[in-house]
């Protein structure tokens, strides 16, 4: 097993933090995000004693306690966890270094993929907020790590449970875990076991959801998307006009009104408004679900049209804000870089599969799980962070097997 290169970790290290830090300083305060608020309420309302409490004042089921409990930890002051999700960035930055050198055994490998990660635009800009992605992308790729390394299994799964504690997305992703290790041949008692103890975390905020709020069900996020971003999504991409966010903002409000509708008749109450938020999504979730039977097709549509976002959107326009560089410039530049980036993984993944089908496979799963269950309408960059460590060894992997070819 090679050793790592002390001068190539001080490189990537470095090259991180001057990435990281230079965009910290001149980001001009800009750390907050319409889902900041969310995280930050129910650490405040922890530390003043009253629970897990959202926005409104009441017992919140709509988000995780993974990174408000983060947010405790430094009294839910913005600078402090801003500057330890950076320095994540720089630790992630050196770990794909350090993995890649002894997975592979290829320095060139090793180099290409860290470095490409230390400068990722996106990653960088989401370390910059108050939100759940960096958390999410660690305790992410030190599942991945663990999972191509077939040891310690019991703490696999229990860092699932936590990350679904981070981002409910997670549930599900001891699956694909189970089936990379099935075909490491892992015995099918460890893996059931493995399965089970991922759920505990969950099943067990999934209670308290239940006594506090009404409705078993770890976040009631989804439901809730379901209605606005996959149902409407699918009668926006039906509309096909010119502007498809202005169809789909027409769609919520259309759909929001009939569902509300919907829910009075089925309980036979005044107003669906004065409904808890769980109860209420439980339903939003359920109609939503009678819609997209009605329009598979334009869900299918909607589906690859999201993924596509989310793997290539670029955001250079919070990027344009803080430089003083033409737009049209960083535009065309940061438009260009992840369909680059995209083409390689690609060939990556596919040319992993001739020596290291454990690590194509468990790179593939992940960004197809990841990236799918992200494409509706809310598509963006930020939902292919956590997968960026895995985009870029793909990546790096693909840059390496057109250069064998041209060479």
């Amino acid at each position: 097993m090679p050793r790592p290169n002390r001068l190539d970790v001080v490189i990537v290290v470095a090259v991180a933090l001057i990435a990281n830090f230079v965009y910290f300083r001149f980001s001009a305060g800009d750390f907050y995000f319409p889902d900041s608020a969310t995280y930050l309420a129910p650490a405040r309302s922890m530390l003043a004693g009253a629970g897990f409490l959202g926005p409104d004042g009441k017992p919140d089921p709509i988000r995780t306690p993974g990174y408000p409990l983060l947010l405790v930890l430094f009294g839910a002051r913005p600078l402090p966890v801003l500057a330890l999700q950076h320095l994540a960035n720089a630790a992630l930055a050196a770990s794909i270094y350090i993995f890649l050198l002894r997975r592979t055994a290829s320095r060139a490998m090793a180099l290409t993929a860290s470095l490409l990660f230390a400068v990722d635009v996106p990653t960088i800009h989401y370390a910059n907020k108050i939100l759940t992605e960096t958390l999410f992308t660690v305790v992410l790729y030190v599942i991945f790590v663990m999972t191509l390394q077939r040891r310690y299994l019991p703490l696999i799964a229990a860092l699932c449970g936590v990350l679904t504690m981070v981002r409910p997305i997670a549930l599900f992703w001891c699956v694909p875990i189970a089936i990379v290790l099935a075909i490491s041949r892992v015995p099918l008692r460890q893996l059931v076991a493995l399965v089970l103890i991922a759920l505990v975390l969950p099943l067990a905020w999934a209670m308290r959801n239940k006594a506090h709020a009404g409705v078993f069900t770890v976040s009631s996020i989804g439901s809730i998307n379901l209605l606005n971003h996959r149902a409407a999504g699918a009668l926006a991409i039906e509309d096909a006009g010119d502007d498809f966010y202005k169809d789909l903002a027409d769609e919520q409000s259309g759909l929001q009104e009939d569902a509300d509708d919907w829910i009075q008749k089925q309980l036979h109450i005044p107003d669906a408004q004065e409904l808890p938020v769980a109860v209420r999504a439980k339903y939003y979730g359920r109609y939503a679900l009678g819609i997209i039977a009605q329009h598979k097709l334009a869900l299918v549509q909607l589906t690859l049209s999201g993924a596509l976002v989310n793997l290539t959107d670029s955001d250079w326009e919070a990027v344009a804000i803080e430089s003083p560089v033409s737009p049209e410039l960083l535009r065309l530049f940061f438009g260009a870089v992840p369909a680059i980036i995209l083409t390689f993984a690609v060939i990556g993944i596919l040319a992993l599969w001739r020596r290291d089908r454990v690590l194509s496979l468990l790179v593939g799963l992940t960004l197809v799980y990841f990236i799918g269950l992200a494409s509706g309408s809310e598509a963006e960059s930020r939902f292919r962070v956590p997968v960026m460590p895995q985009m870029m060894i793909a990546a790096a992997a693909g840059v390496l097997a057109v250069r064998r070819g041209v060479a």
